[in-house]
């Protein structure tokens, strides 16, 4: 039995899930209920860990049943976009300014890089490396950051030996991994000129 389908259907459904998790955002967000605030964000945390997981899943499955396609690469590097961007639009009433430049600094890159390959199409500019990481890390910073207000509403902490590690601590980092993320997004499009100009030497 072939799963060439299946690699290309995980991806369709991450995208499935981007409306789902803004909706659940704005819902845990804008509730006065504590105990609403803790289940919305809890279901929103899961589903977006669960989406980022599928971001790894599908291309090791594309590859592991010979299934890598053209459509497929960009269907998911398109999935990857949506699924973070669900999260901005969800936190955009509430927090505009850091929503703002989340989405400003994506969007601009994202631009500038289709610009750039469409003027440059003779040339191969595949995602390198750091892109690809800068992904994950944008992701792993929401992840953080949702799980952590999760269970800060739940009124929880970590206990680890000599150390306690609060919520809001654990909110702040998860942020300034998303930050960071965002910085380092902008970065890679540096590499693209990179490319280019080795390319025309």
């Amino acid at each position: 039995m072939s799963f060439h389908w299946l690699p290309n259907l995980l991806t369709g459904l991450r995208i499935a899930a981007a409306p789902v998790i803004t909706i659940l955002i704005y819902l845990f967000l804008s509730s006065s209920d504590t105990a609403n605030k803790a289940f919305f964000a809890l279901i929103a945390a899961s589903l977006f860990l669960i989406a980022s997981v599928t971001d790894w899943l599908d291309g090791y499955l594309a590859r592991l049943f010979g299934a890598a396609s053209e459509f497929g690469a960009k269907l998911d590097l398109w999935a990857d976009k949506i699924i973070v961007f669900a999260v901005l639009i969800g936190v955009l009433p509430f927090y505009p300014l850091l929503a703002s430049i989340g989405l400003i600094s994506l969007s601009l890159r994202d631009i500038f890089v289709m610009q750039l390959r469409a003027k440059h199409a003779d040339i191969n500019l595949k995602a390198t490396f750091l892109a690809k990481s800068k992904t994950a890390i944008i992701m792993a910073g929401i992840t953080i950051c949702l799980f952590a207000y999760a269970f800060r509403m739940h009124g929880l902490e970590f206990q680890i030996p000599r150390l306690v590690v609060e919520m809001a601590t654990l909110q702040r980092i998860g942020l300034s991994v998303f930050v960071f993320g965002c910085v380092l997004s902008l970065g890679t499009g540096y590499q693209y000129i990179q490319a280019v100009q080795a390319k025309g030497t």
